[in-house]
């Protein structure tokens, strides 16, 4: 019957196929910056995107239907995504993964205060210990 009006099946795909490719753009920019593709879940549309994906992988493995394609899931473990991994939820435990990162590339914690979130966060951080 949806045939007889004309109704485009297709057309929906394509719309579910792109957004996924932009949150998975998104994804990978993120990870380019930050060193790592554990985005907080409180961390708005790309977060909520995160969350979902790791609900439709758990769905999959318990057997469960899940909209989490082999091919999508494929791409995001490409890029070292981890379906299960610790929360970071939290803006402090963000920062403190970001200097992690920040080590690993410098080799140092001297981030300098104005070097953007980081660095105020680090001159934080130091302001607190005292």
């Amino acid at each position: 019957k949806l045939e007889s009006i004309g109704f485009e099946f297709k057309r929906q795909r394509t719309r579910t196929y792109s957004s996924w490719n932009r949150h998975f753009q998104e994804l990978v920019d993120f990870k380019k910056i930050n060193g790592h593709a554990n985005v907080s879940t409180h961390s708005g549309p790309l977060g909520t995107w995160i969350a979902r994906q790791r609900t439709h992988y758990r769905l999959l493995q318990e057997g469960k239907d899940s909209r989490l394609t082999v091919d999508n899931r494929e791409k995001l473990e490409s890029i070292g995504f981890e379906f299960k991994c610790q929360s970071i939820d939290s803006p402090w435990d963000q920062h403190f993964q970001e200097l992690v990162h920040y080590k690993k590339i410098n080799g140092h914690t001297n981030v300098h205060t104005g070097s953007g979130p980081l660095g105020r966060w680090v001159d934080d951080e130091r302001k607190n210990y005292r």
